[in-house]
């Protein structure tokens, strides 16, 4: 009768001892650095990585060889750095003929040929969207916005709106002359204090930059 009613109980929020024991060993960081206040939910895989503070990552994400920034919004199963093959001058994409780190069981070349691995740069308050792919290499600025599902294989400017497959322009969210003041300005530098004191001129952006324009 027990087991009965522990097996109805389960599915409705209550975490066994086990289900615990899961989500605390389904984080794998390898060569990593945090700030403070940095929050990473469970099936989470980070190498290489360094993360700005209070940027949060949501579940079922992987990170490889990436530099993220301050304030960011890591959306559910969101691929950033998922690793390059040749597609031009080499008559093979499979790593066996450009690599020797062995990665596909089998490999014929005597040294590395092909830099399969590119550092990622993502901005400070940044949001990328549940599903997104962000390609090796790539460099996201301050403020940008991806949107769900896309495919990231080219840089993506400073407060703009990116999306699609692969992802385009669709906007920029402020007028240029607004971009330029938030890039030099750059409060997320500023400290935890002067944010609390100040959070209600973020509700809009012609508020905060009359306030604070020199």
């Amino acid at each position: 009768m027990i087991k009965k009613i522990i097996k109805f109980i389960l599915p409705y929020g209550f975490v066994s001892k086990r289900e615990k024991k899961i989500k605390q060993n389904s984080i794998k960081k390898t060569n990593c650095f945090f700030e403070e206040g940095v929050k990473i939910s469970d099936n989470i895989s980070l190498k290489n990585v360094s993360i700005g503070k209070y940027t949060y990552v949501s579940s079922k994400t992987s990170i490889n060889l990436a530099s993220i920034g301050k304030y960011c919004s890591i959306g559910h199963n969101v691929k950033i750095g998922i690793g390059l093959h040749p597609s031009k001058t080499m008559v093979s994409s499979h790593p066996a003929f450009f690599s020797t780190k062995n990665e596909a069981g089998i490999f014929y070349a005597d040294k590395n040929y092909f830099k399969d691995r590119n550092k990622i740069i993502i901005g400070n308050d940044v949001w990328v969207g549940d599903n997104v792919i962000i390609k090796d290499g790539v460099k996201i600025g301050d403020g940008a916005i991806i949107g769900v599902g896309a495919v990231v294989v080219k840089d993506v400017a400073s407060y703009s709106i990116a999306g699609g497959v692969p992802a385009k322009l669709i906007k920029y969210r402020f007028e240029e002359d607004e971009i330029k003041f938030l890039e030099e300005f750059k409060w997320w530098n500023k400290p935890d204090e002067w944010i609390k004191e100040n959070w209600k001129d973020f509700l809009d952006i012609k508020t905060f930059i009359k306030k604070w324009k020199k």
